[in-house]
């Protein structure tokens, strides 16, 4: 795999509640994004924390027997984990209290990639020229949407855009989106927080991912592009290029 990132306050914040984790090891990948939130510095403890424990355990669990034949388990009870130790760390300090943060990321063994979700950040496959978004936002408007009480147009500027319906840390017990396909040679795999999907639509990001084939170059770009158009948030892009060795 090939492996690109980049992260940027954006126009608007002073600081980068965003985290993100490039992991290109010899027995997976391991790729993961965080948007934080909660006041006094809470979402960015949030978000760094939960891609670190999420690491770890990954780390401390993968020779386990257990998880051999069961990945999306071990991506599920690694988002378990994280969310119980972000919690926890919540309500030993007063100031932490609240704190939350989106999670997604891709985990990518043996040619199979298993993704985990919680929150509004997202991850795309890149895949015969057609952009295919792999998560739903846990958000008030993607409900509002999927109930049919709003246009997807009506939500691109809806006044409660950034309320979101699940977080990672904000109670004792988690519910997050798994999913597990196949991954093909030439794919690239894209996960970003919503400072870039907000900021540009599907179209805008896959006509540079369709014009730029360098990772790194293209999650550059993607920023870039974020911030021309206002940089009302932080910006976090991952891009994967899949690469089997022959």
């Amino acid at each position: 795999m090939i492996a690109g990132a980049a992260t940027d306050p954006g126009k608007v914040r002073s600081t980068n509640q965003d985290y993100y984790l490039v992991e290109n090891g010899s027995k997976y990948g391991l790729y993961i994004v965080a948007d934080g939130m909660g006041g006094h510095n809470g979402g960015e403890v949030a978000s760094r924390a939960s891609v670190l424990f999420v690491k770890d355990f990954i780390e401390q669990a993968w020779d386990k027997d257990e998880y051999a034949a069961d990945r999306p388990g071990l991506v599920k009870d690694a988002l378990a984990a994280a969310n119980r130790a972000v919690f926890n760390l919540a309500a030993k300090d007063e100031q932490l209290r609240g704190m939350g943060t989106t999670l997604s990321m891709a985990f990518i063994v043996d040619r199979m990639l298993y993704t985990g979700h919680i929150g509004d950040s997202r991850i795309y496959l890149l895949r015969d020229s057609q952009l295919i978004k792999l998560t739903e936002d846990h958000s008030l408007v993607a409900e509002l949407i999927k109930n049919g009480s709003i246009t997807p147009e009506e939500g691109d500027n809806h006044p409660q855009k950034n309320i979101i319906t699940r977080a990672l840390g904000t109670g004792i017990d988690i519910e997050s989106d798994l999913s597990e396909r196949e991954m093909q040679d030439g794919d690239t795999i894209l996960l970003c927080t919503d400072g870039l999907t907000n900021m540009l639509s599907c179209a805008d990001i896959l006509d540079l991912c369709l014009n730029i084939g360098e990772p790194q170059l293209l999650c550059s770009r993607l920023v870039a592009e974020a911030n021309n158009r206002g940089g009302k948030d932080n910006i976090t892009v991952i891009a994967v290029k899949v690469r089997w060795n022959k």
